[in-house]
């Protein structure tokens, strides 16, 4: 392997990891206000305000790879830039692996086609979960891979599989249940160190959200109950869901509108295993088959609990896969754009047919490109407009002297919360008959408390309270 072609392919994975961090600066921009889950994840060590109330479901690793910036600011610009450029280094790092594992071109074109989904877009520059899950996986499979060969290899499967299960733990046991197969039933991955990489990974998100169960939830099995009342947990069937889901919205649950299937995307979606099928064809006609089955296989592992086991959509719990299944869609399309195939010299033009193929296939990535895109500034602008309305809300409140101690309950409660630096708990589909026991206890403290509501229809204990619009379409009532 001559220094040449070793470099070309790092090189080209440098740039896609660089225009990655581009695209999401270009079409999600540092304007957009934070989210409900961000907002829980930035606020659990953030200087400015009191942590949200952490769910069942939720894990310590957004928290931490946000802390160093909402210890220092409260500012949701530096937060967006910050997080866009840790998961173009995150993307450059996870396929660079798999450069030691295939030298050719067809890594960098992987790690090109899953940064331009537009959910890799849309999320990297956010504090959510699920890219770097996704992200993680890749490095995982490969570093197994890499097993046999290199000594640091186990460290690095034990930090990857550490990052995933930090960030999901649940994704992290079904990914390393199917690397641990592998690595069992492949002679070249037989190794203890692998094993033992796996399980150290493993215990170190395991065991930080099993103590946090004991401290908080009441034990184990009471937080897994929970996190599966919380996820609608139980055999279901959300294949249809996630297909309406392909080009938004972000969430397909609590009566939200999912829209049709748009055929466009449905198109795309069915690409996928096809252009895989393919990839896997020409991985094992040119001896990389093991790496690349281990991939798909991974891949699909990941997606099956979100399609059969929790019951509503969401289209980022598919980015594991996708980004898995990259490998070797990006084999499929390198394999098919050759122009000089076994026994025709490189002097010598394809036949047309050949050049028609890989005229074909280049136009189907460059249409995968556009259409992301297109995807991802629409869902952007989307959202920049109601988050728009959730910040006016935020300031509208601090102007009639809202100030911590305080607590915010209701419609959009915690983002406001966040950024007024008070405590707080939202709602979704109605309030209780009764004030929340978070809600009496800061009613208790003394603390100013406020409900906020728009479309759902305020609990009948704040009639007395006096309240009016905000501004964004808000309503308030403050507690006397």
């Amino acid at each position: 392997m001559t220094r040449s072609r070793v470099a070309a392919p790092a090189a080209l994975l440098a740039l896609a990891a660089v225009a990655y961090g581009a695209g999401q600066l270009l079409l999600v921009p540092p304007s957009l206000g934070i989210g409900w889950d961000e907002a829980v994840y930035a606020g659990q060590y953030a200087a400015h305000a009191p942590p949200p109330l952490f769910s069942a479901p939720r894990a310590r690793g957004v928290p931490l790879l946000v802390a160093p910036v909402v210890m220092l600011t409260d500012s949701v610009p530096v937060l967006r830039l910050y997080l866009a450029v840790m998961s173009s280094l995150a993307l450059y790092a996870a396929f660079a692996v798999w450069l030691r594992v295939r030298h050719d071109r067809s890594v960098p074109l992987a790690a090109l086609l899953f940064g331009g989904c537009w959910l890799s877009l849309f999320y990297g520059p956010q504090a959510m979960p699920n890219l770097y899950v996704a992200l993680a996986g890749v490095a995982s499979a490969g570093f197994l891979v890499l097993g046999g060969r290199s000594r640091l290899a186990p460290l690095g499967l034990a930090g990857s599989m550490a990052v995933m299960s930090l960030m999901r733990p649940s994704d992290a046991l079904v990914a390393a249940a199917v690397l641990a197969v592998a690595a069992l039933a492949v002679p070249g991955w037989r190794r203890i160190g692998s094993l033992a990489g796996l399980a150290a990974g493993l215990a170190v998100g395991w065991g930080q959200w099993s103590a946090e169960a004991v401290a908080a939830f009441g034990g184990i099995g009471a937080r897994l109950r929970e996190a599966g009342e919380h996820n609608s947990a139980g055999w279901t069937v959300t294949v249809a869901e996630h297909a309406r889901a392909l080009d938004g919205p972000t969430l397909c649950r609590f009566g939200a509108d999912c829209g049709p299937i748009s055929p466009v995307a449905l198109l795309w979606w069915l690409a996928i295993p096809a252009m895989a099928g393919v990839g896997l064809w020409a991985a094992r006609r040119d001896g990389h088959l093991g790496p690349m089955l281990l991939a798909a296989v991974c891949g699909v592992a990941m997606a099956l609990p979100y399609l059969f086991y929790v019951g509503y959509a969401a289209p980022r719990f598919l980015l594991p896969a996708y980004a898995l299944l990259a490998l070797p869609v990006a084999g499929a399309v390198t394999a098919l754009t050759v122009t000089a195939q076994p026994g025709w010299p490189a002097t010598t033009a394809a036949p047309p047919a050949v050049r028609g193929l890989a005229v074909v296939v280049a136009a189907g990535v460059l249409a995968h490109l556009a259409l992301h895109g297109a995807v991802a500034h629409r869902m952007a602008a989307i959202n920049v407009k109601v988050r728009e309305e959730v910040r006016l809300a935020a300031e509208g409140l601090r102007a009639r002297g809202v100030r911590p101690p305080c607590m915010i309950y209701g419609e959009s409660a915690v983002q406001i919360g966040y950024l007024i630096g008070c405590d707080s708990q939202g709602i979704v589909r109605r309030f209780g008959e009764r004030p929340a026991a978070r809600v009496s206890r800061a009613l208790t403290r003394g603390d100013r408390v406020v409900v906020v509501y728009g479309e759902v229809r305020p609990p009948s204990y704040v009639a007395a309270w006096p309240g009016g619009d905000l501004p964004g379409g808000l309503r308030a009532h403050f507690a006397p």
